[in-house]
């Protein structure tokens, strides 16, 4: 900028402008200092507030993966257990239609026999021995001999009695065994759907924790990036202020050496009149510094 055209109290006038624009600069550095630490500040917490959200997230993800498994393994205990369950009611069914033939067939057979097993056997024995110890007519051996057929097939169907109804009483013991056998089954299952209900509510809880954690670290993100990008925005504001404060101090001290060199010309004038008028009065012999006011210019003088 050229100031010729300007006076001398023109440029002071201009000289305070410039002063008054460094200060207001330096005041805009200073506050952008300020802020620019108090967001390091902030950003500084934000980032140890992120990191422990990231390591409780992946402390989570752990402990559902621990919960994962635990509940799968409760899951293919359950399924054994229904599975078993259903094996004893079937069996349990098969059992009853067992027994329902098994009653069945004693009642059948019972309906047959009017006779204790006992009567049966002596009455063969009475038989028998009357066969073997008494002369008998033929026809008297044949209605003996078929007496004890009748009632050898009575004895036959007697002990097929006494035995079905044996298994008939196994048969209830092996249903009781199995209604015991089920109702425990049905306790563990039970039990067990309890256990697979509490875990998948405790897990259920900890993936709403684990989504409440990402959205707080996705939250913590966007400011960490809005602050982060606030102090970048205000390291290129005083970059940019420094660079004008460098310029306008640059100006300053033109401006300054501007007056400076023209108050300097005014008393450099006034000196030099003084040195001609000397010489006009006859003296010849001047100093060196009147030979500078003479000859030489403002910045031979300045040295």
């Amino acid at each position: 900028m050229e100031y010729n055209n300007l006076t001398v109290r023109e440029l002071e006038e201009k000289l305070g402008e410039i002063s008054t624009e460094i200060t207001n600069i330096r005041n805009k550095i200073k506050e952008l200092k300020r802020e620019r630490t108090i967001l390091i500040a902030e950003l500084r917490e934000l980032r140890i507030e992120r990191r422990k959200k990231i390591d409780e997230i992946k402390e989570l993800r752990e402990s559902i993966k621990s919960i994962n498994e635990k509940r799968r393994e409760l899951v293919s205990e359950l399924r054994n257990l229904r599975e078993e369950k259903k094996k004893k009611i079937e069996e349990y069914r098969e059992l009853v239609n067992l027994a329902r033939t098994k009653k069945d067939q004693i009642q059948a057979v019972g309906k047959e026999l009017r006779l204790p097993l006992s009567v049966i056997r002596r009455e063969i024995e009475r038989l028998e021995w009357m066969q073997q110890t008494q002369i008998l007519s033929p026809q008297e051996e044949n209605r003996i001999i078929r007496k004890i057929q009748q009632l050898e097939e009575l004895l036959e169907k007697a002990l097929k009695l006494k035995k079905e109804k044996q298994e008939f009483l196994e048969i209830k013991a092996m249903l009781t065994s199995l209604r015991l056998q089920i109702n425990d089954l049905k306790k563990k299952i039970n039990e067990l759907s309890d256990k697979i209900s509490n875990i998948t509510e405790k897990r259920n809880n900890l993936f709403q924790r684990y989504n409440e954690l990402k959205t707080k670290i996705d939250e913590l993100k966007n400011m960490i990036n809005e602050k982060q990008e606030r102090i970048n925005q205000i390291n290129n504001e005083i970059e940019k202020l420094i660079e004008e404060l460098s310029k306008l101090r640059e100006e300053y001290q033109k401006i300054q050496e501007e007056i400076e060199n023209r108050k300097l010309a005014v008393i450099v004038e006034h000196k030099r009149k003084l040195v001609e008028e000397k010489l006009k009065k006859g003296e010849k012999r001047l100093t060196l510094e009147e030979l500078k006011l003479l000859y030489g210019g403002i910045e031979d003088l300045k040295g």
